[in-house]
């Protein structure tokens, strides 16, 4: 880049429009300007250099370019100048020419090209600023390249980091080192002496960037013990403030505070601290929109491109505080921090109450009524030979196992006994995968009743069914406790309300990724499966009401059976369990509350779906009793005890 701290010391005006047919040099003292056209056989670069604004660089495309120091005073400032080039290297990505005293290189914004440049800077540091101010240099020139393509800025962020480290290196005593690369300031604080007013928190100085951004510089805290187990020497702490961040971007994030980032000398990082950061952010613009609320958030930097549903701004370990214009931000960890404004889809405390409410009554009443259908199922006989009836009480028992560990789940953790949250923990994730099971099981066993109508033996079927339905999850859930050496997984777990800085501790799974890829991924599958099947056996229904119903009366009734048969096999799936992947936007609140009703209650509409059964088996066998007895033919024995091939869903 030009030396544009010389323009400063030009004295006078000059303002004038040059001719493109030769190649041209020019300053514009007015402006502070640097233009420059260089014709080459089927092709022209333009490069324009002001003092107020980036460097641009154009050959067909955005290019980055590169020049070493020009002396100015070789050149007549008072007209425009016809220079001499020679071309050293000439490709079609990259032109290096030397102009007067200068070599320039000119790279074409492609990301081979400019990924070749960033590691080359990586690779091989040496000037301290500026490389980090070449690599600004690339960001600002190839705005459309790191604007569009997430994997080059991903690398930028990765390769800026590197570098800010690299001049954290410098030894420096005393006072603290200030660099202002007009994209970023940096301010590199050795922190030999930890004292301070209350003996828990040094304050260090956030740096200045721009004069009228001074008043939003952020406040910023670091707890001493997080730096007291660091040796004296390398308690360096490098601060950084933004200009813009563009850079942190991903899906038009509104931004409303300069954003920051604290690193430790040496890669050391700054987390699970008993003290938090402290931050104090001024908001740039004081005016929150309706339904729009303030959330301190830091950027997930390691953060998996390839992953369409990557967060990269979360709030995990953050606490926020807001008072008036001011927002406090607590943080457990050092990354880049802003503000964010958010839409408030929060649910205000309120709603948790009675949706709190609603979890308590309906698991409850699916407690007692699946206890029931086990006694009944232990008692009766002739429930046992059924295997549709048999599936239902499995299902019943491993909800009656979820309701109750779930009830006892908030008084697991007011215990602080972290054995017992454990048990509790492990005994939740094993009934709930037990859960899913079983209603996969359902949904095969539907499809062989309704669909695959051949009578076909299953030796042990039950057994079969039942080693899939509860050792499955045990396996699961059992390796998952062997390795709590290693990585525990269950435990403790604070939960924050969306709308308010309270917390609660709940017995549940404490790592983030086992907890998506064992739960939500483990029911994705199995309700892809049951959604498959009950549009299958809906289609089915459907055909034999239409054949069936033909020039019979009561057409109507038998519809309205059709349908409710459909909606109780809907939540004999636990297809209800989808609306899950609808609680997001405007319409969470509604769909939560149906999520919680439709769920809390499965137990006790399945006891509803048992007694239906029952009934209809009992008339059934009446009917056949007495039709064998006009006949004098014994009754069969019952099909189903054979084949799970009997209808018991009809």
């Amino acid at each position: 880049m030009f030396p544009m701290c010389l323009l400063l010391l030009i004295s006078g005006t000059l303002a004038m429009n040059c001719s493109n047919s030769d190649d041209t040099f020019y300053l514009n003292t007015t402006t502070g300007e640097i233009s420059m056209t260089i014709n080459l056989p089927n092709k022209t670069i333009t490069i324009n250099d002001k003092a107020d604004d980036d460097l641009k660089c154009f050959w067909f495309i955005e290019s980055y370019v590169e020049c070493t120091s020009m002396n100015l005073t070789s050149i007549n400032l008072t007209e425009c100048q016809t220079v001499q080039i020679s071309v050293v290297e000439n490709s079609t990505s990259k032109l290096i020419f030397n102009i007067s005293s200068s070599m320039c290189e000119v790279t074409k914004c492609t990301g081979t090209a400019i990924t070749a440049l960033m590691r080359e800077i990586q690779d091989h540091p040496s000037e301290g600023p500026k490389d980090l101010k070449r690599v600004l240099n690339m960001q600002n020139m190839c705005a459309d390249l790191f604007k569009n393509d997430w994997t080059m800025r991903m690398m930028f962020i990765g390769v800026e980091r590197g570098l800010i480290h690299n001049m954290m290196n410098i030894s420096i005593t005393g006072e603290p080192v200030y660099y202002d690369l007009r994209d970023l300031a940096l301010t590199v604080f050795n922190l030999t002496n930890l004292t301070s007013a209350d003996d828990k928190m040094v304050k260090i100085k956030a740096p200045e960037l721009l004069p009228e951004n001074n008043s939003y510089i952020p406040e910023t805290w670091i707890p001493i013990d997080a730096l007291q187990n660091i040796p004296e020497e390398n308690r360096i702490v490098g601060v950084v403030t933004y200009k813009s961040p563009n850079q942190f971007l991903v899906k038009e994030e509104l931004v409303r505070t300069m954003a920051i980032r604290i690193e430790l000398d040496g890669g050391r990082q700054l987390g699970n601290l008993i003290t938090p950061l402290k931050m104090k952010f001024k908001l740039l613009d004081p005016i929150i929109p309706v339904n729009y609320s303030l959330s301190c958030q830091y950027f997930n930097e390691y953060g998996n491109i390839s992953l369409p549903d990557t967060v990269f701004w979360k709030t995990d370990g953050c606490v926020t505080k807001i008072n008036d214009s001011v927002v406090e931000c607590l943080c457990n960890h050092a990354t880049p921090f802003a503000v964010l404004l958010i839409a408030d889809l929060s649910i205000d405390g309120v709603h948790w109450q009675v949706l709190s409410y609603i979890s308590y009554i309906g698991c409850g009443l699916s407690a007692f009524f699946t206890a029931i259908s086990f006694l009944t199922y232990v008692i009766t006989t002739n429930s046992r030979v059924d295997n549709a009836n048999s599936i239902h009480v499995s299902l019943s028992g491993a909800l009656f196992l979820l309701n109750t560990s779930f009830l006892l789940n908030e008084w697991g953790s007011s215990l602080g006994i972290r054995g017992v949250c454990v048990f509790i923990a492990a005994a939740i994730h094993y009934s709930l995968l037990s859960c899913f099971t079983w209603m996969a099981i359902e949904a095969v066993h539907l499809y062989l009743l309704l669909v695959k109508v051949f009578n076909t033996y299953y030796r042990h079927y039950m057994a079969k069914l039942s080693a899939i339905g509860w050792g499955l999850p045990g396996i699961v859930v059992g390796v998952s406790l062997a390795v709590k050496d290693i990585k525990p997984l269950y435990g403790p777990t604070e939960m924050t309300m969306a709308d308010t800085n309270q917390t609660n501790t709940i017995c549940w799974i404490t790592d983030i990724p086992f907890f998506y890829s064992m739960n939500l991924a483990y029911f994705t599958i199995i309700f892809v499966l049951n959604s498959g099947i009950l549009l299958t056996v809906t289609s089915r229904i459907c055909q034999l009401q239409r054949y069936g119903s033909k020039g019979k009366p009561g057409k109507a009734s038998l519809a309205w059976k059709d349908i409710g048969t459909v909606l109780g096999l809907t939540c004999l799936l636990g297809i209800t369990w989808g609306l899950a992947f609808l609680s997001y936007g405007y319409v969470k609140l509604p769909i939560l509350y149906l999520f919680s009703i439709f769920n809390s209650l499965q137990g006790f509409f399945i006891f509803l779906w048992i007694c239906g059964t029952a009934r209809k088996d009992r008339e059934r066998a009446a009917n056949t009793k007495s039709t064998s007895a006009a006949l004098n033919i014994s009754p069969a024995k019952p099909k189903e005890e054979m084949f799970p091939g009997n209808n018991p869903y009809q």
